[in-house]
């Protein structure tokens, strides 16, 4: 494992963002190529969380996102992306992936966020069938692994002999073995990967030990489910749209615009409780405005709303990538999605849609702090991802730099949804992140009113030996600034770094290490 310093390149420009936002930090580099990334947090310890990336990468935090280990995963059959990650009640990390034949999903467990991945299993063999677009789920309720999959006759295929089905395996023993494989779709379509497939079935898991799971079908986006743990399913798939839908969305830009029904349920305390979310893209609006969209249901998946839009712009923009995750404390539901909104040209923000009403009405917020452009010519992968527990949430996505593909995210801290109020900021400096560093750092504060500033920083005599800000009026509201103690010729060692208003002065202290 090798640790990479989390630098922020660009500077924080939101004119409106979430409140407790922190900086965007940089998790993956451009060597690493990664992309799709799969998220999710420890339960018993928010801090704790892992991201996965295409192709074999894997990056660790117990700071709560500020700073980041990555680690390359190996397995005896090869590893070739699609990477889900899970958390159980017990602490321990699951990391799901293909392998280069697409004979098998295979499984690795850790114990715990530091341990090795100790375990691999696999949840079928098939040496005539070809597997895609896995995905996996945990249940909480009685503890079992649930892994879908669409298997393939051969995978791309346009032979009207070839086929595909969307199965799933369950684990009973924290993934240490799997199941009798099911077959979950009634229906299903051709191999060629296309509209004429069934594809990319996302399951969720419910609050009694259900477990739901919706795909792409030729005849629309469908949904089924079981409430034995798996062992049986409906006898006819729900259709949720009732009608075809285009989920391969062309985006300028974008080599390939794939759209995945990404399942979710509230299993929280919280009045929601049971509610089934079903969250995708397409392109309903027209050729030049492709919109995420939601679609819910209150009785196990019986019945089913009209779709929801998401994102809250105007007609005629793309908004593409969609991921859906539910607080299981809150109830509150996240979107994270792609969004160019603000542009005429193929510059793209991120954006984080947040919903405190079961999913009725959405409040977007753009959590990037810059745009990127990607190029058509390289492929930047299909989804992007977030997780939340108990108000903590931290996203991730790939943004892409003259031809450079890399992996940020972001940390919104707990408690803390809705527009800045500027007015009732307080005062506030926040701790430096990354800390401890060893090439640059970030300091954030914010102002209840427009003041004279000077932002510094001391050494352990107290001798100032760098200057940020000088007696200059700063606007209310949050700022951050970036720090690089080789543009003073700092050593290592421990400093202190203040923020002097008029009336207050704020000092904390931060470790350099080259």
């Amino acid at each position: 494992m090798k640790t990479k310093s989390c630098i922020l390149a660009l500077a924080l420009l939101m004119s409106v963002t979430l409140k407790g936002q922190n900086p965007n930090i940089q998790i993956g580099f451009s060597n690493d190529w990664p992309n799709e990334p799969s998220i999710c947090m420890n339960p018993a310890n928010p801090d704790q969380i892992i991201i996965g990336s295409v192709l074999d990468n894997y990056y660790i935090t117990d700071n709560g996102g500020l700073s980041w280990q990555h680690g390359i995963l190996t397995s005896s059959f090869g590893v070739n992306g699609d990477p889900v990650i899970l958390a159980d009640n017990s602490g321990n990390f699951y990391y799901f992936h293909l392998v280069p034949d697409l004979s098998r999903v295979v499984c690795h467990k850790k114990s715990g966020l530091q341990s090795p991945w100790s375990v691999e299993s696999y949840t079928a063999v098939y040496e005539d069938y070809d597997i895609d677009k896995e995905w996996a789920t945990y249940d909480p309720v009685t503890n079992n692994l649930y892994c879908s999959w669409t298997r393939f006759n051969t995978w791309g295929s346009s032979s009207p002999d070839d086929s595909t089905d969307i199965f799933m395996s369950k684990s009973t023993d924290g993934g240490l073995t799997w199941g009798e494989q099911k077959l979950i779709s009634n229906i299903g379509g051709n191999a060629t990967g296309g509209f004429g497939s069934v594809h990319g079935s996302y399951p969720a898991t419910g609050p009694n030990g259900e477990v739901y799971v919706a795909w792409w079908s030729p005849a629309g986006l469908m949904f089924d489910k079981s409430t034995d743990e798996g062992e049986t399913w409906l006898t006819t798939d729900i259709n949720i749209t009732g009608f075809p839908v285009q989920w391969i969305v062309g985006i300028p830009g974008i080599q390939t615009g794939v759209s995945f029904p990404v399942t979710a349920c509230d299993r929280s305390n919280g009045p929601e409780n049971g509610t089934i979310y079903v969250n995708w893209t397409d392109k309903r609006n027209g050729s030049n405005d492709a919109n995420i969209w939601l679609a819910k249901s209150t009785d196990g998946g019986t019945t089913w709303s009209s779709p929801i839009r998401v994102n809250d712009d105007g007609p005629g923009k793309h908004q593409f990538f969609n991921y859906i995750t539910v607080d299981q404390v809150t109830g509150k539901v996240y979107v994270i999605y792609y969004d160019r909104r603000n542009y005429t040209d193929t510059r793209t923000d991120v954006y984080l849609a947040i919903s405190e009403n079961g999913g009725e009405t959405f409040v977007n917020y753009k959590i990037s702090d810059s745009p990127f452009v990607p190029y058509s010519t390289l492929f930047f992968g299909h989804y992007i991802g977030v997780s939340a527990h108990n108000d903590h949430v931290f996203a991730t996505w790939m943004r892409m730099d003259a031809g450079e593909l890399t992996l940020w995210g972001v940390r919104i801290d707990p408690g803390t949804v809705g527009l800045d109020n500027i007015g009732a900021i307080p005062l506030s400096l926040s701790q430096n992140a990354p800390n401890p560093f060893h090439e640059s750092t970030f300091f954030s504060f914010k102002l209840e009113n427009p003041s004279v500033v000077s932002l510094t920083v001391s050494d352990l005599f107290g001798y100032q030996v760098a200057t940020l800000i000088d007696n200059e009026k700063m606007d209310a509201g949050k700022h951050v600034f970036s720090f690089s103690p080789e543009k003073f010729n700092l050593p290592s060692g421990m400093y202190h770094y203040s923020l002097v208003t008029s009336n207050k002065t704020i000092t904390k202290k931060m470790i350099y290490s080259k």
